[in-house]
């Protein structure tokens, strides 16, 4: 995958996921000259002169790079987080989140609270591209992501692990700040259209909703993952 962008190659060359830097021009100004040098200190291949023809050179601030892309990990993977002993724990479940930005989005803001990983249905789910890259600002090359195949097996697994399962809802009867948000939980996160899945719903332990003042406003998705994670920061704070 190629990403461009001087904020987005350089947290893709910081977390050392870079294989190749490509900068367009010959005369390598003082802004991008630390670029290079932050591909040399992390083993990166760097091209000078040329520029990798699907992207557009208007759009990049003249700089892209070839990376390896994060690999998802496993249902086995995630199981063996969720058995852990530990007081606290916070998962993300994305419940066909589509948009990559809207994906790189809920990424970042997982990435900013510290959420121990992010789950996505195989099917049904966001590409990982360069949108939900830029989108996620770098932060989802640092945060462990889980795909599984079915999210109500899933759901149903962490619930035997005791972690407890939060969906949202616009309509839903308890609000967010009312809710204890404390210890191992995960977080379900429908996509702006339809909402969590009724078989997936089925399976959370409450379903809440953000409170707000004009309730025919729906809040787009990323907005309202960054609400619900500063709660569970919050009060996990407080709990501490």
């Amino acid at each position: 995958m190629v990403i461009s962008g001087v904020h987005a190659v350089s947290k893709a060359l910081e977390a050392g996921f870079g294989r190749e830097l490509f900068v367009s021009n010959r005369r390598i100004s003082a802004r991008l000259n630390w670029l290079l040098v932050l591909a040399g200190e992390n083993g990166c291949n760097v091209t000078v002169g040329e520029f990798p023809a699907e992207l557009s050179e208007s759009n990049s601030q003249g700089v892209a790079l070839e990376i390896n892309a994060p690999k998802y990990l496993d249902e086995k993977a995630l199981n063996s987080v969720a058995s852990e002993e530990t007081e606290s724990l916070v998962f993300l479940i994305l419940d066909g989140i589509t948009d990559p930005r809207n994906f790189g989005a809920c990424l970042r803001s997982a990435a900013s609270y510290g959420v121990n990983g992010v789950i996505i249905p195989k099917d049904n789910s966001a590409p990982f591209n360069e949108a939900a890259f830029k989108a996620a600002s770098g932060t989802a090359l640092l945060l462990p992501i889980y795909e599984v195949v079915n999210l109500s097996r899933c759901i149903k697994n962490l619930k035997k692990k005791n972690v407890w399962v939060f969906g949202t809802d616009s309509q839903g009867v308890n609000r967010i700040d009312e809710e204890k948000l404390t210890g191992k939980l995960a977080l379900v996160m429908g996509s702006e259209g339809s909402g969590i899945r009724e078989n997936v719903k089925a399976h959370c332990d409450v379903i809440m909703r953000v409170p707000v003042k004009n309730a025919e406003f729906t809040l787009n998705v990323s907005v309202a993952t960054g609400i619900c994670l500063n709660e569970i920061y919050r009060q996990q704070l407080d709990s501490t």
